[in-house]
């Protein structure tokens, strides 16, 4: 700035100094933290960290802190966790009336309604977009017994208090000794409300090289935003990261401040005052190693390989009948207590110092903690070391007249003097932790989460087993995709490959929201994929496997696990108990046709046993679209980007101190307050405040996205130096399609849009597939077609809000494909008020081309080109553009054989709710695979298994002893060789000598 002539340019030091200070004055302060197992690391202060979303006007305005109840389920806080399995004393205590913000209305405590009624309100909740309150009273507790709306609420405890000497109100129970409500107290006339945080930990590389350089990270989410929100980086907040402490170690620290008891400070910009708040854990979404750390589970390669529940065991087990069809549904839960508990006998096992008696808990169980497994391996070096040296000298033991049974007492009664020595020093670890105890704490004499062992075990309101939902990237995109990939290309040549390479890459993606397809590069690389590539292939490979590709059980795979998909990345849900009971055949068939392919396949992989258990993830948590971890994914690269840049000599800490500067630039800039050494609440100018929005490249840099800024029904018109303005009939004839009559007043002049907003704010271009409302139909029918021109008035701007579309109408047959089992969409014969050969379920249109309001557009759909049924093949070329540029090579292309007959991707995920929704019922349902024969061709199976498992695992046997011997045999012959040299090294150096 200085060579560039600005005056009053302040010192580079200067403004280290002034955003150090602001980053303490504003940003989350770095607190340093030692683990129960030694370990040094920072994390930014989680309170600190969402007091800033109370601050935000940017977060605040979407923060949700009720549940609610509503017909359609799309967010957190309207599933069954935050509705009705919640503890209601952690949901949020009270509510303020905005007509008199100071009047707080709190649960377990009388108020009065306009009508003169005395009730106790026990959860407040939304309900239809309201708030209300659910209340009820008998003679000993609560029962809820009615709902009203929050606005019949007149006057509140303290109100009655202090208007009236006595209440004519009787009621009983040891709730009703606790009023005023005890967080009146703590609270002091403020607001108090309860903050559901998700977190997020994984192991990440720090550098950008495939050199891998281990670090554990932990991300926070408020997960009281919306999903769109989420779904963005500027929502997800940096906790902490060690190359040395377990994500359990950082879990424990995280802990401390997720308590139901723990309050914090924040400003509220909605009430423009202060207010108190506490967070406490909701999920922990992550990948399945990371979340059977999490949940102190021994991993997917353990006998009981499920973190969520006890199915599996010894191979021999999984092949009987029993034991084979338990691994296509969830097993008998697991539960924090049991877990807890086998963890401490673990520990109260290894005190004996024998590694085989925890080793054979843990097989038993499937139960292994972090944690723990640390102590464990110091209680049995300490305990060995004690009994070495103890048995060696007690007396006892020198008498060699003492033999037998009477000796072998001796010496347990030793071990278990022993055993209760090393317990008790187990409790007294580590030291700095035990000494800050009171010394009447009854902590002192007792395994402690956090120091002994995992303390997700005992976190209030949270059972870790249920907390941890199926994640869909890593469970199906990296799990079922990818096996089903892997198994089809496995006997491909390279002819096939070639074949399946000019089909994928013919795709239309348009409506399917996907990157460019690289079909060369997933077909070269098909063994090392990634989600994204699994992503496209799981909506558009079924479309080009026809011929000899692959077998019609691949096939039929491939039907269902894009049927699944589908399903799995619905939005919102309408009906939860049809949608999951649609889910559940749909597993059930993927399931299914896996065992008739390979029935080994969900017995060596694990995540196909997981995902019945995302029916009850979706019930407790939302669309599992809500527990995904791309974002969290995403934002690795802000970590290492950091980690790359730092001086690698106290990473944990430099990158804290790092990215909560950045928390404070990013609060600030989006018109965050924050309070001033004078106690004085404060935000930056308005031209700091306006930066963000108004600078695109900010909001890029900063993960933000302003989706309300497309327009329903606007038009964005082409390059300013592209159009070209006709009248009507010449704006249609450049295009060849047949005379509409021109919309409105005749004579303007008309220009070419590039694209429309729909009512879904998708993006619609010319040549879009869409499902559109037809304006001037008696019903408001809905049906489908292909946009050929979007045009709109002559204006200068770059956008229109009077555009119209032009509409090819297509009919949707009333039967499915018969081999793809999806709609069929044809060109109905063309001409005014011609009948439509549509189905029986939608309203023939006057015309083939109609012309539409945008906003008559309800939103994007994808089809696909019926190739196997048209008999199109590779006998085109195309010219091959690189850098941008034309050049003189050509490519073969698929070529269609015409332009009539297409199919509804069912598979798309974009929009695939809305699909659901406008098609006929009959078109949609989904229909067992195996039904009703399924249990009796399961055991069938397994019956197989019994006979070819023993005889692959006597063969596996035999080839590993057969290796073991062989690298015996290799390695004394290498031993005898190096003897020989040496030797000869030796006698050479004697000659010399």
């Amino acid at each position: 700035m200085r060579e560039c002539g600005t005056p009053d340019v302040p010192s580079f030091k200067s403004l280290r100094a002034l955003q150090t200070k602001l980053t303490q004055d504003t940003g989350p302060k770095t607190e340093n933290h030692t683990s129960s197992l030694g370990n040094h690391f920072c994390m930014n202060d989680p309170a600190g960290l969402f007091a800033m979303d109370w601050a935000n006007p940017l977060v605040r305005k979407h923060m949700n802190l009720y549940p609610e109840v509503a017909r359609k389920v799309s967010e957190a806080w309207q599933a069954g966790k935050w509705t009705e399995e919640t503890d209601l004393d952690l949901l949020t205590p009270m509510w303020a009336d905005s007509q008199a913000p100071h009047r707080h209305f709190y649960v377990k405590e009388v108020a009065r309604l306009r009508d003169g009624r005395l009730v106790i309100p026990i959860r407040w909740i939304k309900q239809n977009g309201s708030m209300c309150a659910d209340m009820g009273i008998t003679n000993t507790d609560f029962e809820m017994i009615s709902r009203v709306n929050a606005s019949e609420f007149e006057s509140n405890y303290l109100d009655l208090t202090e208007s009236e000497e006595a209440l004519d109100f009787h009621f009983s129970g040891s709730w009703a000794h606790e009023m005023p409500h005890p967080i009146r107290k703590v609270a002091r006339g403020r607001a108090a409300f309860t903050v559901f945080i998700t977190p997020w930990s994984d192991d990440v590389s720090g550098n950008v090289s495939k050199q891998f350089n281990p670090h554990v990270n932990m991300y926070l989410a408020n997960s009281g935003l919306p999903h769109q929100k989420l779904a963005q980086e500027f929502f997800v907040r940096f906790c902490s990261t060690s190359p040395h402490a377990s994500s359990s170690e950082q879990l424990g620290a995280l802990s401390e401040k997720m308590k139901p008891d723990i309050w914090y400070t924040a400003y509220d910009c909605l009430l423009g005052e202060e207010i108190i708040f506490r967070i406490l854990p909701y999920t922990y979404p992550a990948d399945n190693p990371q979340q059977s750390e999490t949940c102190s589970h021994i991993g997917m390669h353990g006998n009981l390989f499920c973190r969520r529940c006890k199915v599996g065991g010894s191979a021999e087990e999984k092949e009987t009948s029993e034991g084979y069809q338990a691994l296509f549904k969830p097993g008998v839960p697991r539960s924090c207590t049991e877990t807890a508990a086998v963890v401490k006998n673990q520990l109260w096992t290894a005190c004996l110092g024998v590694q085989e008696a925890v080793d054979t808990i843990q097989t038993r169980t499937g139960v292994k903690d972090k944690i723990a497994s640390f102590w464990i391996d110091q209680c049995i070096t300490k305990a060995r070391s004690l009994q070495s040296e103890r048995l060696s000298i007690d007396a006892r033991l020198k008498d060699k007249s003492l033999k037998g049974d009477a000796r072998k007492l001796v010496r347990n009664e030793i071990i278990c003097i022993i055993q209760g020595d090393v317990f008790e020093w187990l409790l007294s670890q580590p030291p700095e932790r035990y000494n800050v105890l009171p010394i009447d704490s009854p902590l002192r004499h007792c395994l402690r989460p956090g120091d002994h062992y995992n303390p997700a075990l005992v976190m209030p309101g949270v059972d870790i087993h249920e907390a941890t939902p199926v994640e869909i990237l890593h469970t199906y995109l990296l799990g079922q995709d990818k096996y089903i990939w892997y198994a089809t290309h496995g006997g491909w040549d390279d002819k096939k490959q070639q074949l399946f390479t000019l089909r994928l890459q013919s795709s239309a993606v348009d409506g399917l929201v996907l990157p460019p397809i690289r079909a060369r590069y997933m077909v070269q690389y098909k063994n090392a994929l990634v989600g994204r590539h699994f992503k496209a292939l799981q909506q558009l490979a079924i479309f080009h496997l026809h011929g000899d590709l692959c077998s019609d059980l691949i096939f039929q795979l491939w039907s269902a696990t894009g049927d699944l998909g589908a399903y799995l990345w619905y939005h919102e849900i309408s009906d939860m108990d049809s949608y999951l009971a649609d889910l559940s055949i749909l597993i059930d068939n993927v399931l299914d046709l896996w065992a008739l392919i390979d029935p080994t396949r969900i017995i060596q992989k694990p995540k196909l046993h997981v995902l019945p258990h995302i029916l009850e993830d979706i019930r407790r948590f939302g669309p599992a679209l809500l527990f995904a971890t791309e974002i969290f994914e995403c934002w690795n690269a802000i970590f290492r980007l950091c980690s790359v840049l730092s001086n690698h000599q106290a990473p944990s800490r430099d990158i804290a101190l790092t990215l909560a500067d950045m928390e404070r630039f990013k609060h600030q800039v989006s018109g965050g307050w924050w309070r001033t050494e004078s106690a004085e609440y404060v935000q930056a100018g308005e031209n700091v405040r306006t930066f963000l929005e108004g600078n695109s490249q900010l909001q890029r840099r900063l993960g933000w996205v302003n989706k309300s800024s497309l327009c329903i029904g606007s038009v964005k018109m082409i390059a300013r130096h592209k159009r070209s303005s006709n009248v009507w009939r010449e704006a249609l004839d450049q295009s060849g399609i047949p005379y509409v009559p021109e919309p409105g007043i005749g004579g303007r002049m008309w220009e070419q849009g590039e694209y429309c907003i729909s009512r879904s704010r998708d993006i619609c271009r010319g040549g879009s597939w869409v499902f559109y409302r037809i304006a001037d139909s008696p019903n408001q029918e809905v049906t489908c077609g292909r946009i050929c021109k979007i045009l709109a008035p002559e204006t200068p701007k770059t956008s229109c809000d009077a555009g119209f579309t032009l509409l090819e109408r297509f009919a949707i047959s009333s039967v499915v494909h018969p081999r793809l089992k999806m709609p069929i969409l044809t060109r109905p014969p063309s001409g005014p008020k011609t009948a439509s050969v549509a189905s029986e379920y939608f309203t023939p249109v006057p015309y083939s081309v109609p012309k539409h309001l945008p906003q008559d557009i309800l939103f994007l759909f994808n089809a696909q080109h019926d190739c196997a049924e048209g008999g199109c093949g590779p006998t085109g070329l195309r010219s091959v553009q690189q850098e941008r540029c034309p050049t003189d090579l050509q490519e073969r292309c698929i070529v269609h054989r015409d332009d009539d007959r297409f199919i509804l991707n069912m598979h798309a995920i974009h929009n695939a709710a809305l699909i659901r929704e406008i098609l006929p019922r009959p078109l949609t349902t989904p229909r067992h695979y195996l039904h009703p024969d399924r249990p009796a061709k399961l055991a069938e199976i397994a019956e197989g298994l019994r006979i070819s498992g023993p005889a692959k695992r006597a063969e596996t046997a035999a080839k590993a002893a057969a290796t073991r011997a062989r690298n015996k045999r290799a390695k004394e012959a290498q031993n005898l060789t190096q003897a020989t040299v040496e030797m000869a090294a030796d006698s050479t150096a004697d000659r010399q000598t």
